[in-house]
């Protein structure tokens, strides 16, 4: 009896175990469900994050990659990298994006569209975008851009020249120290010697040393405050310039005294006489006259057909009223214009070289600066001076030649 009540006592437990362990396992079942969503929702979000990264390295390539430092509509410049905001649209394949992206730029400092511009803009990619579960997202990416001329970017492969004065301030060496550097590639440099109204002001192209003619009310480089000082138009040119210097004595001047020539300066008209392109009146320069010497800036006039280089050829000129036009001028009130130049060959020859000095210039593609002259006295009155050979005592190239004022 006491046995058939302990049996009917224990009917049912393994249907309870059963009902409990479905149970623990229908719990287990969610939790993993949940793992998997989790999981799923990781999963798509890292690829967004990659997506916006990919978002962020792209705009800033694109704006480091910029094609001039000069704003300007429809190209990606420096001036033109300002804050900014967009959604991006890859245009080949939006299917593959799987959200909306907004692009955001923050520039700092964003305010020079026009030259001088700042040494550098700190440049920050925001991507912001919604995930499936609607929660904002986002990726931020921050570097520099230097505000450097593209066209500078190739000299990175190329060998230093070796003459420290052959880049000066990082421009052209033919380009004046004083000029100004507005920091858009490109300086402005008013010749000196000019006196009110319409002036003539020169634009040099940095990297190329290349001059654009313009017209400027200010008689000074100095005097300039901006770009738009100038007003240029499209005749271009290349810089000739030098020195004269006079060695003007009673005697026949030696070797030393064209190394260092003492006496005071005076007045002399530099121009340049084309023959390419042909022009029917010497070119005028302009000169800045000092106690013992006498600067002159000559911007010569190229060439303007497209398909050929551009170039021109000629001969410098040197006058005043007194100078000599002969080597047998031996008179005590004239002076004699003598160039510094190289003497090359066998027997010795002046150089033929345009940098060198040459008497006439034949088809000069650069900026060309110390081309410098000597004037001495043309003689004492019964004897005709010549003029001064190289001192060979020295390391420097004094070799001066007879350079007569007179048009080729």
């Amino acid at each position: 009896m006491n046995r058939l009540i302990a049996s009917r006592r224990q009917s049912g437990v393994s249907l309870v175990e059963a009902l409990v362990a479905m149970a623990v396992m229908a719990f287990g079942m969610l939790a993993l469900v949940g793992v998997q969503a989790s999981l799923r929702q990781n999963a798509d979000i890292a690829r967004q994050r990659s997506e916006a990264v990919r978002i962020a390295q792209l705009e800033i390539e694109t704006w480091r990659a910029f094609a001039t430092l000069q704003a300007g509509a429809g190209v990606v410049s420096f001036g033109n990298l300002q804050d900014g905001t967009f959604t991006y649209d890859d245009g080949v394949d939006d299917v593959a994006l799987n959200a909306t992206y907004t692009v955001t730029r923050s520039i700092s400092p964003d305010t020079a569209t026009t030259p001088p511009f700042p040494l550098a803009k700190t440049f920050t990619v925001d991507v912001s975008w919604d995930d499936r579960n609607g929660q904002p997202q986002g990726v931020r990416l921050s570097t520099s851009v230097a505000a450097v001329a593209p066209e500078l970017a190739g000299t990175l492969s190329l060998p230093p020249n070796g003459d420290p004065a052959s880049l000066p301030g990082g421009r052209n060496r033919s380009v004046p120290p004083s000029a100004r550097d507005w920091g858009g590639g490109s300086s402005d440099f008013v010749p000196p010697g000019q006196i009110g109204g319409d002036l003539v002001g020169w634009r040099f192209d940095n990297v190329t040393g290349e001059i654009t003619f313009c017209s400027t009310t200010l008689a000074d480089t100095t005097l300039l405050t901006a770009a738009t000082d100038f007003t240029c138009g499209t005749t271009k040119g290349r810089l000739l310039s030098g020195f004269v210097r006079f060695a003007i004595g009673v005697v026949q001047p030696t070797a030393a005294q064209a190394e260092a020539p003492a006496s005071d300066s005076m007045d002399v008209v530099v121009s340049v006489q084309r023959s390419f392109p042909v022009a029917v009146f010497p070119d005028a320069c302009f000169e800045d006259r000092k106690l013992t010497y006498v600067a002159y800036f000559c911007a010569v006039p190229t060439s303007t057909n497209p398909l050929e280089p551009i170039r021109w050829s000629g001969r410098s000129i040197v006058y005043n009223p007194a100078f000599a036009t002969d080597a047998t001028d031996a008179a005590a009130s004239h002076f004699r214009v003598c160039r510094y130049t190289r003497l090359r060959g066998d027997p010795p020859v002046p150089s033929t070289v345009n940098a060198e000095h040459p008497l006439d210039y034949v088809d000069v593609t650069s900026g060309l600066i110390n081309q410098n002259f000597l004037v001495i006295s043309a003689g004492d009155g019964t004897t005709a001076f010549t003029c001064p050979a190289d001192n060979v005592a020295t390391a420097l190239d004094s070799t001066t030649v007879h350079h007569p004022p007179v048009f080729p």
